[in-house]
C-alpha cells in the first residue's frame, strides 16, 4: 500500500497569490464602496494616512496592515484596501481547507477554494468584514500551529493570538473560544486515558475548558451590565456574530462538504469534475455580476454634493457641527476629507445641524411661511440634500416647537435626535488601543 504524497507548499501559496489577484481584479470592477463599513474603513486608512488618527472606534491593526501596503507598493486607497482584502481572504480560504486537509492536494481541492471564493451571497465578505477576515486568519494559524512541543512553539502561539486580538476583539471573542473548546475538549479526552494505576490525576485540560468557560459566561453578564458594547451588549454581540457567520459559514461549508467528497469519492478527482467545478465558478460569477447590474447605485453621491455646495453658498459653517449617520459621516471625510459627528455629545450646540429624514419641500415651506424667521433672512437653518433628507439645525428645532401646525415636523426632528447613538465603553477602549498604535481617535 502506498503512502500518501506529503503536502506541497509551493502551489499552495501559488494558489493563494493566484486568488487574492483574481479576487482583487473583480472587485476593482464592481461597484464600491457599497456597505457603511467600507466606507468606514477607507475613511480611516485615509485619516491615518493625512491626520495621524482614526474617525471610528474600530482596532488600528487592520487599517496598521493597509496603510503600510499602501506606502510600499504606491497605490491609492481604493486598490491598496481591495487588493489585501483579497489577499487574506484567500489566505484564510486556504488556511480553513489545509485545517482539515495537512495531505496532497488535488487539482480540485483549489477549484473548490475558488468556489468558495466567488459564492454570490458571500463575495463581499473580505471587504465588509476585513478585520473580522483578518483575525479569522490568525485564528486559524493559531489552530494550524498549536502545539507546544518546542521552545519556538512558546513564542509563535502567543503572537498569533495576540494578532488576533488586536485584529477584531469580538471576533477573536467568538473564535478564540471555539478554539479552547476544541483543544480542551481533545486535551481532556488524552489525560482521560492517562490514568495512574495509584492515583487518579487531575484532568488539566478539562479543569482549563472549565475555567474558560466560566470566564466567557461572567465576561458575558459584565459586558451586559455595563453595555460595553451598546444596544444591551449581549444581544449586540449574538446579532454581530450572526450576521458574521452568515456571510462566512457558506464558504466554509462549501469547502468542507467539498473535502469530504473528494475524499471519500474518487469520480470527483477527474478531469471532468474539474470542468463542472470550473463551469460551476464561472456560472457563480455571472449572478455575481447579474446582480451587482440591477443593484448599482452610488450611494450618498446627491447628499455629499448638495452638502458641500451648502458649505460653498456659506448655508452651513465649517465651525458648525454637523450629526450625520454613521454611513453618510464615513463616506463625506473619504470623499472630502470634512469631520462631522455621528455619536451623542454632552452639550449640543444651537447651531448644530442634525440628519432628519422624511422631510419634503412643501414642509420646508410651511416652516418658511410660519413668520418665526425674517423675509430678508436667506437661511432658515434646513439645508435639503435630497428629495426628503435635510440637514436641520438645533435652533430652529427649538423655535418651532411652540407652532402647533409644525409638530409633526419636530416630531422627525425629535426622533432624529433620539437615533443619535451614545459612546459605548468600548470606544473608550478602542482610543486608548489606537493610542498605543500611535494614532488620535477623531470620535
Amino acid at each position: 500500500m502506498r503512502e500518501p504524497k506529503p503536502f506541497s507548499p509551493i502551489p499552495f501559496f501559488f494558489s493563494i497569490l493566484l486568488l487574492s489577484l483574481g479576487y482583487a481584479l473583480f472587485s476593482y470592477f464592481r461597484p464600491f464602496p457599497t456597505t457603511e463599513t467600507e466606507w468606514e474603513f477607507l475613511a480611516n486608512v485615509k485619516a491615518a494616512t493625512e491626520e495621524g488618527g482614526l474617525i471610528s472606534a474600530r482596532e488600528p491593526l487592520a487599517f496598521w496592515f493597509v496603510v503600510t501596503w499602501k506606502k510600499i507598493f504606491g497605490s491609492n486607497y481604493i486598490p491598496s484596501f481591495i487588493a489585501l482584502a483579497g489577499l487574506f481572504y484567500s489566505l484564510f480560504l486556504h488556511l480553513f481547507l489545509l485545517l482539515l486537509r495537512n495531505g496532497e492536494w488535488k487539482r480540485n481541492h483549489y477549484f473548490v477554494v475558488y468556489l468558495a471564493a466567488f459564492l454570490p451571497f458571500s463575495y463581499g465578505f473580505p471587504t465588509s468584514y476585513f478585520t473580522e477576515t483578518l483575525c479569522l486568519v490568525f485564528l486559524l494559524l493559531v489552530f494550524l500551529t498549536f502545539r507546544l512541543e518546542k521552545m519556538t512553539d512558546l513564542l509563535i502561539f502567543p503572537t498569533f493570538t495576540l494578532l488576533a486580538f488586536f485584529s477584531s476583539f469580538i471576533m477573536f471573542y467568538l473564535g478564540f473560544t471555539f478554539f479552547v473548546i476544541f483543544t480542551g475538549i481533545r486535551g481532556s479526552r488524552k489525560a482521560a486515558q492517562k490514568t495512574s494505576v495509584f492515583y487518579k490525576k487531575k484532568n488539566v485540560p478539562f479543569l482549563f475548558l472549565l475555567g474558560y468557560l466560566t470566564f466567557f459566561l461572567l465576561s458575558l453578564l459584565y459586558f451586559s451590565y455595563s453595555d460595553f458594547f451598546g444596544e444591551g451588549s449581549v444581544s449586540f454581540l449574538f446579532k454581530n456574530w450572526y450576521e458574521t457567520s452568515l456571510k462566512i459559514l457558506l464558504p466554509m461549508l462549501t469547502i468542507g462538504i467539498g473535502h469530504i467528497l473528494l475524499k471519500t469519492e474518487k469520480e470527483l478527482n477527474t478531469i471532468t469534475a474539474s470542468i463542472v467545478l470550473g463551469i460551476a465558478i464561472l456560472v457563480s460569477v455571472y449572478f455575481i455580476i447579474k446582480d451587482l447590474r440591477t443593484g448599482a447605485v452610488e450611494p450618498w453621491e446627491i447628499q455629499t454634493k448638495n452638502l458641500t455646495k451648502s458649505f460653498g453658498q456659506a448655508l452651513i459653517l465649517k465651525s458648525d457641527p454637523i450629526y450625520l449617520p454613521k454611513e453618510f459621516s464615513y463616506a463625506l471625510y473619504f470623499q472630502t476629507g470634512t469631520k462631522t459627528k455621528y455619536n451623542k455629545e454632552t452639550t449640543v450646540s444651537e447651531k448644530s445641524f442634525l440628519y432628519v429624514e422624511g422631510i419634503w419641500n412643501q414642509d420646508i415651506q410651511l416652516v418658511q411661511k410660519s413668520g418665526l424667521f425674517r423675509k430678508a433672512n436667506r437661511s432658515i437653518g434646513i439645508v435639503p440634500l435630497s428629495e426628503d433628507d435635510v440637514l436641520f439645525q438645533k435652533i430652529t428645532s427649538d423655535r418651532i416647537k411652540s407652532e402647533k401646525n409644525l409638530s409633526f415636523i419636530s416630531k422627525k426632528v425629535e426622533d432624529a435626535w433620539l437615533a443619535i447613538p451614545a459612546k459605548r465603553p468600548f470606544d473608550e477602549y478602542t482610543a486608548g488601543l489606537q493610542k498605543k498604535f500611535g494614532y488620535l481617535s477623531f470620535y
